[in-house]
């Protein structure tokens, strides 16, 4: 049966652009794209409700925090799992199963057709993403749990790296003229803009706090300084 399906699959076209790109062996989505978007969109709430109900057990972390919290739960989640999988498994456009990573790249792909195609720039930038940023993600978890000072400094290190990626990761694709993407608003609007704008708006926004508490703990450290 698998034989038949996979040879009834070969001349299916893709759907991503330019609609020129060779990827043999394509196989389409096997669940639909609301199922798809319904189990990413709700896993991530859950991650970060659960993360919200952790933190507000440290009476240590305030509002602000908790939410930074939560947000470095969910994104360094993210980075791991599912970038890592599009790292790990190059030939998820071939996949005749219904796993759920596969299903997501499959369909993100009409946004940015360049995890499939394995561009250069884009797979080494998600190697650093999945293996780098997102571990470190959840050592700054720790450092929120254990009040470490340093994970400030973390915070804004981390912060910088994900805005920094994600503004190569926008100015490339505009560079060569958003030719990666479908040109339907669910792709090329929702999927690579809107959704991605958030890994600069979030990261700047942890950046501005981090560098305050840093500035502010600087400037205390060095009152005594100026009376003697």
């Amino acid at each position: 049966m698998a034989g038949v399906m996979k040879d009834s699959l070969m001349g299916v076209k893709h759907p991503y652009y330019p609609e020129e790109l060779n990827l043999p062996g394509y196989v389409p989505p096997l669940l639909p794209f609301t199922v798809v978007l319904a189990v990413f969109f709700s896993s991530s709430i859950l991650l970060f409700l659960a993360s919200w109900t952790l933190s507000g057990r440290q009476k240590h972390l305030h509002t602000i925090d908790r939410s930074i919290f939560c947000w470095f739960a969910v994104t360094g989640t993210i980075h791991f799992v599912v970038e890592g999988a599009v790292v790990v498994f190059p030939d998820f456009y071939k996949s005749e199963s219904s796993n759920i990573l596969f299903e997501i790249w499959k369909e993100y792909c009409q946004a940015d057709s360049r995890y499939a195609t394995r561009d250069a720039f884009t797979i080494c930038m998600e190697v650093i993403t999945a293996f780098i940023e997102g571990p470190l993600c959840f050592v700054i978890l720790y450092g929120m749990l254990k009040q470490r000072s340093w994970r400030f400094t973390l915070q804004f290190a981390v912060s910088l790296g994900q805005l920094y990626g994600d503004v190569l990761y926008f100015a490339t694709s505009y560079y060569d003229g958003a030719v990666y993407s479908r040109p339907e608003p669910l792709y090329f609007w929702f999927y690579f803009n809107i959704v991605n704008a958030v890994w600069i708006i979030v990261p700047g926004l942890v950046m501005w706090y981090s560098a305050s508490h840093i500035n502010r703990r600087v400037a205390h450290a060095d009152l005594p300084k100026k009376f003697q």
